[in-house]
């Protein structure tokens, strides 16, 4: 028996006619009960070496999701791709991580081998992330890390029959994807969204007890007027989050948890409980049962446990990189408040020296992020012949450059205060989950030197 089959269907008899799955959309529904002849039937018709990695591109719709919960009772290596990816991008990521079968919404097609030659033989998934630099890795996780990521989420957000969950982010995010597995071992429900209703309405559904969110569409909800009274939990990760956008949360109503995760750890390592109140420094709350994690003696979060990957694949297929020890680095600065609760700095890798001193680009980021009129900003460094480096911003909003100085300068040390503010770029949209940075950086120097 397979694990998805021990861990997740043989459990769904338990939870009889509660519903798993509801597409809004269509209206249609799938319960415990009938889960796993739903998904055996879900594979007629496709024939492909299921010891290969199996590689998708579609909207995170019910179909899609379906698709992978079959795969995943089949023992197959998943790789969901992001659906804004141009199909030829999509084509050669699935052909680099040796795929042996793409599925898009036009249908199923085998591939080729190509160079890479991966045998996997148990459920797991290809996530792609680009971390800070921009170079696209895929974290391979076994099913097993999700299930031990979902376990220990559960102890600090329980779930069970009838609560409901909606899926509001990609299923090629690890954000995305673990909705799926908390959900199905919990007996829960999991929503898709009708696509063609703003997603006010979506958050307002009254059958909906959780919600998963990012700082943007939170902040556009506030500015909606949605209402969050009928939730139980909206969980709020995917970057800094500032304290204005957690008083207007609060004062909305919203039954606010923040969490710290990342792909490479197969969603949360933190996660706080419900907040009542503004907290003096925003923190990510404590460390989630099934994951240790410490403070490096650089400053460096470092995880270990169960949720951590088998391996990264980028230039070859590495092994994981973990210290003697076991743990993992993150690669984010942070530190622990008095009371044990997480509080993340940034990412090490996007820290640069400005006239000897240390600059935080997401300290100005989540800052301008609560100006009335930015939609989004990004912060670089760029080098300069007196300071060694100067930070520029990337706006996309209405305010002019005097009023964002101004603003700044009220709040923080002088250096913080960019040197540039330049135009948002064309090609890339402010609602990107994933901001690569290392476009941002050539970007910025093409632009100032």
């Amino acid at each position: 028996m397979s694990i998805f089959q021990n861990s997740i269907l043989f459990k769904a008899a338990d939870f009889g006619d509660a519903v798993a799955l509801l597409d809004r959309a269509s209206g249609r529904s799938v319960r415990y009960s009938e889960l796993e002849g739903f998904l055996s039937s879900r594979l007629d018709g496709f024939s492909f070496d299921a010891k290969r990695p199996f590689a998708t591109w579609s909207a995170p719709d019910i179909s899609h999701a379906t698709l992978l919960l079959a795969l995943l009772a089949r023992d197959c290596l998943l790789a969901p791709l992001s659906p804004r990816l141009p199909e030829a991008e999509a084509l050669k990521r699935a052909e680099w991580i040796g795929a042996g079968g793409f599925w898009k919404a036009e249908g199923f097609f085998n591939l080729s081998p190509r160079s890479r030659q991966i045998r996997a033989g148990s459920a797991g998934t290809l996530l792609f992330t680009s971390g800070s630099t921009g170079e696209p890795r895929a974290v391979w996780h076994d099913l097993e890390s999700h299930i031990a990521n979902a376990l220990g989420a559960g102890e600090i957000m329980p779930l069970h029959p009838g609560c409901a969950w909606l899926l509001s982010l990609p299923l090629n995010h690890v954000s995305g994807f673990s909705i799926l597995i908390r959900c199905l071992l919990a007996g829960a429900t999991v929503v898709f969204p009708d696509q063609n209703s703003p997603f006010k309405n979506q958050i307002e559904d009254a059958d909906l007890t959780h919600v998963s969110l990012v700082g943007v569409q939170l902040r556009r909800l506030l500015a909606d007027g949605a209402s969050f009274s009928h939730l139980e939990a909206v969980l709020l990760g995917g970057g800094p989050v500032d304290q204005g956008l957690v008083s207007d949360a609060l004062e909305a109503g919203v039954p606010l948890h923040i969490t710290y995760g990342m792909t490479e750890t197969a969603s949360q390592i933190t996660t706080s409980d419900r907040l009542h109140s503004v907290p003096g420094v925003i923190h990510a709350g404590k460390p989630l049962p099934g994951r240790e994690v410490r403070i490096s003696p650089d400053g460096e979060i470092q995880v270990r446990g169960a949720i951590l990957p088998r391996v990264i694949l980028s230039g070859g297929e590495l092994p994981q990189p973990l210290t003697e020890e076991g743990w993992f680095s993150t690669g984010d600065a942070g530190s622990f408040d008095p009371a044990g609760n997480l509080v993340v700095s940034g990412r090490r890798s996007r820290m640069f020296i400005s006239g000897g001193e240390n600059i935080c680009p997401e300290v100005i980021e989540t800052l301008l992020a609560s100006f009335p009129q930015e939609r989004f900003v990004v912060f670089v460094g760029v080098p300069h012949e007196e300071f060694g480096a100067r930070p520029v911003a990337f706006i996309a909003g209405d305010a002019s450059p005097d009023r964002l100085k101004e603003f700044l300068k009220a709040r923080l040390e002088g250096f913080y205060v960019p040197d540039a503010f330049l135009p948002w770029p064309g090609e890339v949209s402010p609602d990107d989950a994933k901001v690569n940075f290392d476009f941002f950086s050539r970007l910025a120097r093409e632009s100032v030197l």
